[in-house]
């Protein structure tokens, strides 16, 4: 068989040799010689990107750390020490959205992530910023919390305000996504649509009894109603991550899901962690774990849904094993236009 002149797609592993033979025009994808270069490039450029994360979690964490004022309850030196962790657990939460974001846009590709987990991420963040700002600004929060924990202040801090806010503009950039990249026919599922609906319309009814209606019962006040926004967003962590695991599971991949923003997201889990018990230590005070759970719960359950993806990227799933194979699939639809009048045979090798 003679071979045509090679034809070169979108995607830069492949390069597609036409080949003539007695069934018509055979496409055949051979290995792009420039492929080991251009991965040898990007991990440099990721290991650029990893350096320069790491040093911004450092430096934010040592300048907000250290210079912004401290809880005036705890020792001077445990409180530098807290709030060194405070803002370190809040740059790393913060700084984990944005390799997803990044690898989305490199790819110009939402698939291998899961619109589900974006979703709920979207409410609970919605949730969780709702409960931390009314905390840190609504003197009539902070009091009433207080009676109810015998005088002691509310836990949540300034880095917690900020942190909710970032997630919530993060999670939102990430949903534009979903919706101008590559999809592969990945939608939201109407078990999704059902469960935001109905946590949404309680919500909404719950606040409104709270706001016109709370002389009816005394569980209908705005604290009750905060609480319960931390719960929904507890809850929705529990299960968000489920979507992401069941969508690895059935890929049989983790291309598309960002390993560093679970590396980074399991390194906040660990330090919002280590903060709410040294504090609760120090102060001798435990109301810290109680009087706010969502912190304490939401880091407890992302830490074991972050080995579970590590579990799946590292060793269930190696992503050099599937990279070519996502490769060949989004390959296909561009080779439509090699043979427009001719008998188009695709032969993956």
């Amino acid at each position: 068989m003679a071979g045509d002149a090679g034809q070169t797609t979108d995607n830069p592993a492949l390069v597609w040799v036409s080949e003539r033979g007695l069934g018509g025009v055979v496409c055949l994808p051979q290995p792009d010689p420039l492929t080991p270069r251009r991965e040898q490039k990007k991990r440099r450029k990721d290991r650029r990107l990893f350096i320069f994360g790491l040093l911004s979690i450092v430096g934010i964490a040592l300048a907000l750390g250290l210079g912004l004022p401290h809880n005036p309850q705890l020792p001077p030196v445990y409180a530098s020490i807290s709030g060194v962790m405070g803002w370190a657990y809040f740059a790393c939460w913060s700084i984990s959205f944005w390799p997803q974001i990044y690898e989305n846009w490199r790819r110009k590709s939402v698939m291998g992530f899961s619109f589900d987990f974006g979703i709920y991420n979207l409410l609970g963040f919605g949730c969780y910023a709702i409960f931390n700002c009314t905390f840190y600004f609504n003197e009539r929060v902070q009091q009433a919390y207080e009676e109810l924990h015998g005088g002691k202040p509310s836990s949540v801090a300034l880095n917690d305000v900020v942190f909710a806010i970032h997630a919530l503009t993060a999670t939102l950039l990430a949903l534009v996504q979903c919706v101008i990249y590559e999809r592969g026919g990945q939608r939201v599922s109407e078990i999704c649509k059902l469960v935001v609906a109905i946590v949404v319309l309680g919500a909404v009814v719950y606040g409104l009894f709270s706001a016109f209606h709370s002389t009816l019962c005394s569980c209908f006040t705005l604290l009750s109603w905060l609480y319960l926004l931390s719960y929904v967003k507890l809850a929705i962590t529990v299960f968000k991550y489920m979507p992401q695991v069941h969508l690895n599971y059935s890929r049989k991949s983790t291309v598309g899901w960002s390993i560093t923003s679970i590396l980074l997201d399991s390194s906040g889990g660990l330090l919002s962690l280590g903060q709410v018990f040294g504090d609760a230590y120090v102060l001798k005070d435990w109301s810290a774990v109680t009087g706010n759970p969502v912190k304490f719960g939401l880091g407890l359950v992302s830490l074991v849904f972050d080995a579970i993806f590590m579990v799946q990227h590292y060793i269930l799933y190696p992503e050099e094993e599937h990279e070519h194979e996502e490769a060949h699939l989004k390959a296909i639809p561009s080779t439509a236009s090699l043979s427009a009048d001719s008998d188009l045979k695709l032969k993956l090798l």
